[in-house]
């Protein structure tokens, strides 16, 4: 039976990307938990190593340790949040999969031939969004940990008296620094990406209902 209705193709099924969503959201959202939960434990050894510093017993060492700590907790934090937010993406495409199922088994129903929507626009964008947005959260994970590594190579004592530095305690610590100072903004890029990406696929949510209720209308007339 043909449709009137715009952009109404013949059932399809799922697409590479829709076949990636059904198999890796629940992986994406375990790791992006354990992630979260070593940049909490992390985060813990951080603030002891740091308060140990200023205690009366505490050696520069401490500080040292507290420091490259606190680089790492950005760096699991982050990538974990990201793919936390991959994952809820990815349930979102398998919502759309599931809307488009239920269209086909409605209409085979009906003895009509099963359509579907043609993928729209924001469908064909989410996809690129989310994995820009993870490739980001990962490139900054690996530079947080470069951060982390420059910092923890410090002599303890430069990190106390900046003049006792020899001159490649300096460069790490202004590597460290300044990285410090950007990549937070790097990695608001990344969420940046992938909450665009879930503002893409809840568009796609609304005009695939939109097309299942004027597809059941048009079987109905």
């Amino acid at each position: 039976m043909s449709s009137k209705i715009e952009n109404a193709i013949p059932y399809k099924g799922d697409d590479s990307v829709q076949t990636m969503a059904k198999q890796m959201a629940w992986p994406m959202l375990g790791m992006g938990v354990m992630s979260v939960i070593v940049a909490f434990i992390i985060a813990l050894v951080a603030g002891n190593n740091i308060g140990a510093f200023f205690s009366p017993s505490g050696v520069a060492s401490d500080l040292g340790r507290g420091q490259a700590d606190v680089q790492l907790t950005g760096a699991f934090l982050f990538l974990g949040m990201g793919m936390i937010l991959a994952s809820i993406t990815m349930t979102l495409v398998n919502i759309v999969r599931h809307l488009r199922d239920s269209g086909r088994d409605v209409q085979s129903a009906l003895g009509a031939a099963p359509l579907q929507l043609k993928k729209p626009w924001t469908g064909q964008v989410t996809p690129m969004f989310m994995m820009m947005g993870v490739m980001v959260e990962v490139l900054a994970f690996i530079l947080g940990i470069v951060a982390a590594v420059s910092i923890g190579g410090v002599a303890p004592g430069a990190l106390v008296d900046a003049s006792s530095a020899s001159a490649a305690d300096l460069a790490d610590i202004g590597l460290a620094r300044a990285w410090a100072a950007w990549l937070p903004g790097l990695r608001l890029v990344g969420l940046a990406m992938i909450l665009t990406a879930i503002v893409m696929v809840l568009a796609t949510i609304q005009k695939v209902i939109r097309f299942q209720g004027d597809r059941i209308s048009e079987l109905a007339a």
